[in-house]
């Protein structure tokens, strides 16, 4: 019996080993849309609540379903992620949320590190985080889309004008999710995400 337990013990032991750390082709780029729009909303959900623990397996979700990231660094990126979020949600004003700046520059530098892509982690994280005041700050809603078209030019290699379509999309969703109206707001982020995935150019080798 004692055996038969080990046994088991160690198979499960191997699948899990396998799982971890099989080679992965990693790619900002093999998201499928409906699946993303899923997740961002959940975010956003996990956000809006400020129940930031709620926030990992989403974010796990997207690094490791959507992007094809290993386990161990979606994990991490998870938490680095949150704690962006976490840092920046609690801040209670535009200097202190600067603090989220450093767990975002982690979460692209693992980002690029993995897929291989062409972005600038610092770049990326410091609009990432202009995205994030505009979104917060309803008297300058007015730049988010503009600061979003930026952002998703630097992740995927596009102009910002080709980016815009999409950018609008997302500032539309996320004044839907600010007042509550969920199906409408993922509506909106899941023809954002079509977009994008159109848009997508082969990742710099």
């Amino acid at each position: 019996m004692m055996f038969a337990l080990r046994r088991l013990l160690l198979l499960v032991l191997i699948v899990f080993a396998v799982y971890c750390f099989w080679p992965r082709t990693s790619s900002m780029q093999s998201f499928d849309p409906e699946r993303m729009s899923e997740l961002q909303i959940a975010v956003w959900k996990g956000t809006t609540s400020k129940q930031m623990q709620s926030l990992i397996i989403p974010l796990f979700k997207v690094y490791a379903g959507q992007y094809n990231l290993p386990p161990i660094s979606s994990l991490k990126i998870s938490f680095d992620t949150a704690r962006a979020l976490h840092l920046f949600h609690t801040s209670p004003d535009a200097a202190d949320q600067e603090k989220a700046l450093m767990p975002l520059q982690v979460v692209f530098h693992t980002l690029k590190s993995n897929t291989k892509a062409g972005f600038d982690p610092t770049a990326a994280a410091r609009i990432e985080l202009t995205t994030w005041m505009l979104r917060a700050d309803h008297a300058k809603r007015a730049q988010l889309t503009t600061a979003w078209a930026e952002s998703l030019a630097l992740l995927y290699g596009h102009t910002a004008e080709e980016c815009l379509p999409a950018a609008k999309k997302f500032s539309i969703a996320s004044k839907l999710a600010d007042d509550g109206k969920w199906d409408e707001a993922r509506a909106n982020v899941l023809d954002a995400w079509k977009v994008i995935k159109s848009l997508a150019p082969p990742e710099k080798k």
